[in-house]
């Protein structure tokens, strides 16, 4: 008599375990293609980066470098919606709409199956190239981007900035669509921080020429003809009477330091073996150099 209910009890729990796995199966089963589609263009339009991207095959994808990429973005995608969807076996395509920076745009998005169900391509992702005038970088958020070099990035709006940030002036902006290829010009100019930089270490250079001395100083555009009088030199002063005037060449790449007037004395033993001092003056004292950006940093080199 006791044993029916026990056997319903045992039947009952039989059932729930059935109808709890059915759950787990229905909520851990790989989403379609569609639906992987639609929650990745939702993380790119809510700025989730990182969600975006955990939703996208690593092949080709740097995902450390698009991600801080994605800092630097003033608009992203808007009203994205998938109003087609293709499937051949374990690859799918879902063509897509969207707004981007008030212009509206399509595009077409493939996706593969993976262990881990079905992922976005890189195709989801766009394609940009930056060229410059001046450098060899640039910085887009806060990842540093080769230039000439096409880069992924989530679908934007960007800021692209000439590096070294700071020294150089002249950013622009660029509107990255899934699957299309974009450029981006620079052409840099100094910033007035950066002349004023620059004009401060070539006047240290300049200081540290005309430090007394014992020997003509090298790369300071300093000629001193004291062998013509002594024999040893012992000493070698200078006195600055009109400094040289610093300009940059138009495309950045030198710097000239002209004009200067410079008076150097030097002291030491003639050729009869006696002490002597002899002035020497310069009206064309002239210091010239190369000026390299590279990465984020701006480089002075003296010819």
């Amino acid at each position: 008599m006791k044993r029916g209910p026990l056997i319903a009890v045992i039947a009952a729990g039989a059932v729930l375990l059935v109808v709890a796995g059915v759950v787990l199966w229905l909520v851990l089963r790989p989403s379609g293609p569609q639906a992987v589609v639609e929650e990745y263009l939702d993380d790119v339009s809510r700025g989730d980066a990182a969600a975006a991207l955990s939703l996208v095959t690593a092949d080709g994808v740097d995902a450390a470098s698009t991600e801080a990429a994605f800092a630097g973005a003033s608009a992203t995608i808007s009203d994205a919606v998938v109003t087609a969807i293709s499937e051949d076996g374990d690859t799918a395509t879902a063509s897509v709409t969207f707004t981007l920076d008030a212009s509206s745009g399509s595009g077409e998005i493939a996706l593969v199956r993976t262990d881990a169900g079905w992922k976005v391509t890189a195709s989801g992702l766009g394609s940009l190239t930056i060229s410059s005038t001046v450098g060899d970088a640039a910085v887009i958020g806060t990842a540093l981007i080769g230039v000439d070099e096409p880069v992924l990035l989530l679908p934007a709006l960007y800021d692209v900035l000439p590096a070294p940030v700071g020294i150089l002036t002249g950013a622009t902006t660029a509107a990255v669509s899934p699957g299309a290829a974009t450029t981006a010009a620079l052409e840099p100019q100094l910033s007035d921080a950066a002349l004023e930089t620059a004009a401060a270490q070539v006047q240290a250079h300049l200081d540290a020429c005309t430090a007394p001395t014992d020997a003509i100083p090298e790369n300071c555009g300093i000629r001193v003809p004291w062998a013509a009088d002594l024999a040893l030199l012992t000493t070698l002063s200078f006195r600055v009477e009109t400094a040289p005037t610093l300009a940059f060449a138009v495309n950045l790449s030198s710097f000239a330091a002209t004009g200067g007037v410079l008076v150097a004395t030097a002291s030491g033993t003639t050729r009869d073996g006696s002490a002597g001092t002899f002035t020497y003056r310069t009206d064309d004292w002239s210091l010239r150099g190369g000026m390299s950006f590279t990465g984020n940093q701006l480089v002075l080199s003296v010819d």
